[in-house]
């Protein structure tokens, strides 16, 4: 718990370290019923569920277009200490990348 704490006290996020310290939770001892308890509050999707459509043949269908504003407008919205990705990239990381280049060639990379 006090790594998760220092972690988000380090990310600014003072509102989630309060959040983690006060909290009552624990984890999960892991046996045989978890996996079925899992599934049991996440579901598979229902087999009968619709398709999405291809958007080539739907004529309302209009491409996204997204400017270098929208992109950094973007990376500025997330909370102080969101995850990161896969990667381990977070949002403050691409924003401050951003804030820091000296050209836009990663805005338009993102743009892209």
């Amino acid at each position: 718990m006090a790594a998760a704490v220092a972690n988000k006290l380090e990310a600014g996020n003072f509102r989630a370290a309060i959040r983690i310290i006060c909290s009552s939770d624990t984890l999960v001892e892991p046996n045989q019923d978890t996996p079925m308890k899992l599934t049991a509050k996440h579901p598979p999707p229902a087999a009968d569920r619709r398709l999405p459509c291809n958007p080539a043949d739907n004529p309302r269908f209009e491409p996204l277009q997204v400017s270098s504003d929208d992109v950094v407008r973007a990376s500025r919205s997330f909370p102080v200490g969101s995850a990161g990705g896969p990667d381990g990239h977070s949002p403050q990381h691409i924003a401050d990348l951003v804030a820091g280049a000296t050209d836009d060639s990663l805005q338009q990379a993102l743009v892209d």
